[in-house]
């Protein structure tokens, strides 16, 4: 009788100790610092337009890496770097034409967790022009009229269907004027090399996002 008695409380030991264990590697999670990193599509255009001037939208990509820890609550913040791809199209005299920005975006955002799955972000960013050119005949770099620095609010929801696993979108909707300066030809007195007055026209990014990613 002895030993059963032994042996009962030696199992309940074990059990009692193993449920502890599988606890504090919850709690651990829970509160464990992820980073990730996500790529994806981008569908940009630009808002704001000008009487004879209809741009249209553009492709491209994005790149990212990001910080979130994990919140005892389903409110939490994220900060990620972005690399973002994005313009638009113009009709330059029957061509097609297209702009082509690269920026590095800086977003802080929160984040509002749904069950166990689902998750709403939103916040504000700040960019860097790193490059804009023109495509034709031969491209055109126009980083000189560019503003270099961009910023706006960014909005977007995530989920969360396996572990590690990231599928969302995004919209970055830009607050930042995109040209700074008016240049003209020696030989033209027509804006060069846009059909525009940069400086008459408040032009503003506009993008959507579409991703995938993986949180560590």
């Amino acid at each position: 009788m002895k030993k059963i008695v032994i042996t009962l409380l030696a199992c309940a030991a074990t059990a009692f100790a193993f449920s502890q264990s599988i606890d504090i590697e919850k709690i651990e999670d829970r509160y464990k610092q992820h980073f990730g990193l996500k790529a994806g599509y981008n569908w940009s255009y630009v808002t704001g337009s000008k009487e004879g001037f209809k741009p249209g939208n553009r492709t491209g990509f994005m790149v990212s890496a990001f910080y979130a820890p994990t919140s005892r609550t389903g409110k939490g913040f994220r900060s990620e770097v972005v690399f973002s791809r994005q313009g638009y199209s113009f009709d330059n005299g029957g061509k097609n034409t297209d702009v082509l920005n690269d920026y590095i975006y800086l977003p802080q955002l929160v984040t509002f967790g749904i069950g166990r799955f689902f998750q709403l972000q939103a916040g504000a960013q700040i960019g860097v022009l790193l490059n804009s050119k023109m495509s034709g005949s031969k491209d055109t770099t126009i980083t000189g009229l560019m503003n270099r620095i961009d910023y706006g609010f960014a909005a977007g929801v995530e989920l969360n269907p396996v572990a590690g696993l990231l599928i969302g979108g995004r919209y970055n909707l830009g607050l930042g004027k995109l040209y700074k300066r008016y240049e003209t030809a020696t030989t033209d007195p027509s804006p060069y090399p846009l059909p525009f007055n940069p400086e008459t026209t408040d032009l503003k990014n506009g993008v959507v996002q579409l991703f995938v990613g993986y949180r560590f």
